[in-house]
């Protein structure tokens, strides 16, 4: 009993030291795995590809185009700018051309989608014709996705509908210059002291303070485009009865003309949306297209006869 009680304390202590051994090596097997695996040098990020210009592009003609998403029964046409109802030439050609931008691929505007993912929100425009007619197609496509849809004229809006399907607003506020003006006749014997010796019926600009067309219903929309740019030449404003530029109420000195009135409205009407439109508005400004007139101006009997696109060397920006 004895001689096999000794055996087996001088046993145990091997076994023991075995196990310590396996379990020192297990350990270092693992730190050594573990800085292995810290020093591993990270791949780097993939490359996002660059964002999609979709201002870059070309006008691209597909005689397959689908036709257009409404016809001239649209309830939110001007009869004068209804192309379809008013039979004008070229009309299948007109709307065969797509902007295909050069970088990526530009889908056909889904109604629905839209609406969908406006849904309980606004959308405004403010500013000339440019924005007039934009909204008017719009307005015009979106009611394919809810023909319920009505005629919206609040809130001082020139026109807009509303989709009650989707609860969603969109409207057009008329503001050609962005800016407050008015025209002003001169008193009679009045001296001509800061509005560069202008007499008779003048239009003063208030270049600090936004037109009552919109300045208090900002808050309402989710989405605002502005625009500005046709009304600004002297086809508009003839030196007859010319723009006559004001700040903190008082006549401008000097005088400024009228490219130099429309740069320093910009200046302030830009600072003013920065300023007062709530910063969850989503804010775009639209930017000016070039004259397509035919044979003389809007006012001189011109007519956009015209089916394709202006070819750059074509184009007219005042």
């Amino acid at each position: 009993m004895e001689l096999g009680s000794r055996r087996t304390h001088t046993t145990m202590p091997s076994k023991l030291r075995s196990s310590r051994l396996l379990l020192i090596s297990l350990l270092l097997l693992f730190v050594y795995s573990t800085i292995l695996l810290l020093r591993r040098p990270t791949p780097p990020n993939p490359v996002s590809p660059p964002p999609c210009d979709l201002f870059s592009g070309r006008w691209v003609l597909h005689p397959e185009t689908p036709k257009p998403l409404y016809d001239e029964t649209c309830p939110f046409h001007r009869n004068a700018w209804n192309c379809l109802r008013n039979k004008r030439e070229n009309m299948d050609t007109i709307n065969s051309w797509r902007w295909a931008p050069d970088s990526c691929g530009l889908s056909r505007i889904d109604p629905t989608r839209f609406l969908e993912t406006m849904r309980d929100r606004n959308v405004g425009f403010v500013g000339d014709s440019l924005n007039e007619n934009f909204v008017v197609s719009l307005l015009c496509v979106l009611r394919a996705a809810d023909p319920s849809a009505v005629k919206w004229k609040k809130k001082k809006a020139w026109r807009g509908g509303y989709f009650p399907k989707f609860n969603v607003t969109v409207a057009y506020h008329r503001s050609v210059l962005l800016a407050k003006y008015k025209s002003q006749p001169r008193p009679s014997g009045e001296e001509a002291d800061g509005d560069g010796g202008v007499k008779g019926t003048y239009y003063r600009v208030d270049v600090d303070v936004p037109a009552d067309e919109w300045i208090n219903v900002t808050s309402f929309y989710d989405v605002l485009v502005f625009n500005s740019g046709h009304w600004w030449g002297y086809d508009k404003f003839p030196k007859e009865t010319p723009l006559v530029f004001y700040r903190k109420g008082k006549p401008i000195h000097p005088p400024l003309d009228i490219m130099q009135g429309f740069e320093v409205v910009l200046q302030h009407m830009v600072s003013y949306i920065q300023r007062q439109v709530p910063a969850k508005t989503l804010k775009f400004w639209r930017l000016q297209s070039p004259r397509h007139f035919y044979g003389g101006d809007w006012n001189q009997n011109g007519s956009c006869l015209l089916d394709k696109p202006l070819a750059q060397d074509q184009e007219q920006w005042s």
